[in-house]
């Protein structure tokens, strides 16, 4: 008799394994896995861990990259992500201590590429049988940021975007205040505001063209262009979520293959939300 069978003992599994649910939730081991997991990224892997005394230590992490990208955790340099599943998997141990007790297990999670995990844990000797190859594969695609056509068309560009860092970052943000007209016409204003305050002393425009926004509260980075930039499936993806660095990254792609002369970047709301644009002129 497995583990799993001597704790329905009759009853529903359904309600079992609703039951276990509970127990991971309240542990919060569903969320350690979602800070293992990163901010981002398709997911596929399997934790194994086991009590050692009055703590629970991961013992192994089973993973494989899939051909769509993603599927293992990111690196974790500091432990810190580790530590957190580590703790979570204590109070796990501690909660169900007194019900359906366990010694060892294995937790499994998958994400796709919209960020939606499911958690799959199983205790004892079920744990001893499971296997990377029992979790489902996440659907394709995958997330835009890790998919090899991404990575491909960044290493292929990395040259131009240094470049145009470089020129961006050489670009003092020393106006008063700006407007973007119609997404194709950037003002800046020196000296003054035209809305509020004394008149501008000075007004520079140039060409650009609006590409996205990021608002990190929610880490979710959006395409602003009335269509795709270009073909790959990275800019036909709406909306997607995404960190700061990756922000930079990929409008830095954009801009470098329009040829832009300097990537404009500036916050647009009091929660942090930042709006970016390619500009053609200096």
């Amino acid at each position: 008799m497995s583990w799993f069978e001597r704790q329905a003992r009759g009853r529903d599994p359904e309600a079992v394994s609703k039951e276990h649910a509970r127990y991971l939730r309240a542990a919060g081991v569903d969320r350690a896995l979602d800070t293992l997991s990163g901010p981002y990224g398709v997911r596929r892997f399997l934790v194994h861990f086991a009590a050692r005394g009055a703590r629970v230590r991961v013992s192994a992490v089973d993973a494989i990259p899939l051909g769509w990208g993603g599927g293992p955790p990111p690196p974790d340099p500091t432990g810190k992500a580790r530590a957190e599943l580590e703790r979570a998997l204590t109070r796990l141990h501690a909660n169900m201590a007194t019900g359906p007790r366990w010694e060892q297990g294995a937790v499994g999670y998958v994400r796709d590429a919209r960020g939606q995990a499911t958690v799959m844990a199983v205790f004892d000797e079920d744990a001893e049988k499971a296997s990377l190859e029992d979790l489902p594969p996440p659907p394709k695609p995958g997330h835009p940021l890790e998919e090899p056509e991404t990575r491909a068309l960044i290493a292929q560009w990395e040259p131009a975007m240094a470049e145009l860092h470089a020129r961006s970052s050489k670009v003092a943000p020393t106006w008063a205040a700006w407007e973007i007209k119609e997404d194709r016409q950037l003002f800046l204003y020196f000296g003054g505001d035209p809305d509020e305050g004394p008149p501008p002393t000075e007004t520079r425009r140039a060409p650009c063209q609006v590409l996205a926004t990021f608002e990190p509260r929610w880490g979710r980075f959006t395409w602003r262009a009335a269509s795709p930039l270009f073909s790959e499936r990275l800019f036909g993806w709406d909306s997607f979520a995404a960190t700061w660095d990756a922000a930079n990254e990929v409008t830095l792609l954009a801009a470098a293959r329009m040829q832009a002369r300097w990537l404009f970047m500036q916050p647009i709301d009091d929660a942090g939300g930042v709006i970016f644009a390619a500009v053609f002129a200096d």
